[in-house]
């Protein structure tokens, strides 16, 4: 008997013991992700600011809505949103629908049944949304307008277009909303991860992305690939005539030149500069100081070597 009441205090002993560990705090070095100054943990990833969801979804053309009064089932009904923006409902006749919300539909019909239903409690549910197009063109790899059944961000579509060709210039890509320019930075949102830049999407956005035509160099004349190739900071001469595989048997490296535009005093037409570009004491005497760096626009012509 002794021993059964000695087993049992044992056993009450531990469970008092596990319980005390269970409700002690984690130490802080125990945890697997840390919390860092935003709050959120390290491992979380970040998340679309409040600022860009405080928009209401409002109703367009070819939404398709269900609409019901409680207590009056003659009075429900489906029906799209007309090309004009309007809808037809019982009793009260042609309503607008576009430019609201469906909490506002739900108000304006409630105030013109109330010649007709005492107390009328109506709902409105967005069946369909088939109001969002969205255009996109340019420099993307499915470019076009797209029908799209949710409101989307900026980051959404980009997936939705399967990203942007190797032409793009992002610094220069715009939005167009009701034929306004926004003020969104294409490249802070895609290459710095500035998500105050992703905003919610509206009915007939254009986006445009740019080429980078103006952000590219040239490489003409004999070199083993002539091509037109994405300019890069810091790069020069002799980095491009590598992109381009080399020079050909028959280059003449010693009169290589530069065409550049520059512009003229007062914004004026661009005049173009011819610089010299001695590239053989670059290639046999490894003079880096005859490699000229780049601008953006710039023309490399290697010229052909008559013996």
């Amino acid at each position: 008997m002794k021993r059964k009441i000695a087993l049992i205090l044992s056993l009450v002993f531990c469970l008092q013991m596990v319980n005390s560990v269970l409700a002690a705090p984690l130490d802080s070095s125990s945890k697997k992700s840390k919390v860092g100054s935003t709050g959120l943990k390290d491992d979380f990833p970040p998340s679309i600011p409040i600022i860009n969801q405080s928009n209401p979804f409002v109703l367009g053309p070819e939404d398709v809505l269900t609409i019901s009064v409680w207590g009056n089932k003659e009075l429900t009904t489906e029906m799209p949103v007309r090309p004009d923006g309007t809808i037809s409902f019982p009793l009260i006749g042609d309503i607008m629908a576009q430019g609201s919300t469906p909490a506002q539909l739900k108000d304006k019909i409630t105030g013109e049944l109330r010649n007709y239903v005492t107390d009328a409690s109506v709902t409105v549910i967005v069946r369909e949304i088939k109001s969002i197009n969205i255009s996109v063109a340019g420099e993307v790899n499915a470019p076009g307008t797209y029908t799209v059944n949710r409101p989307i961000t900026l980051l959404h579509l980009f997936s939705i277009v399967k990203g942007f060709t190797e032409k793009a210039d992002l610094k220069t890509s715009y939005l167009l909303r009701n034929g306004q320019k926004l003020n969104i930075n294409f490249y802070a949102l895609v290459k710095e991860d500035d998500f105050t830049q992703n905003i919610w999407l509206k009915p007939n956005d254009i986006i445009f992305i740019h080429d980078n035509f103006g952000n590219r160099v040239n490489v003409m004349g004999e070199v083993t690939r002539p091509q037109v190739i994405p300019f890069q900071e810091g790069m020069t001469v002799m980095d491009a005539i590598l992109m381009a595989d080399g020079l050909t048997d028959i280059a003449k490296a010693n009169a290589t030149k530069v065409y550049r535009r520059n512009p003229q005093k007062g914004g004026g037409t661009k005049n173009i500069e011819k610089i010299n570009v001695q590239l053989d004491k670059v290639i046999f005497d490894g003079d880096l100081s005859k490699n000229l760096q780049l601008k953006p626009g710039d023309i490399i012509h290697v010229p052909r070597s008559f013996f």
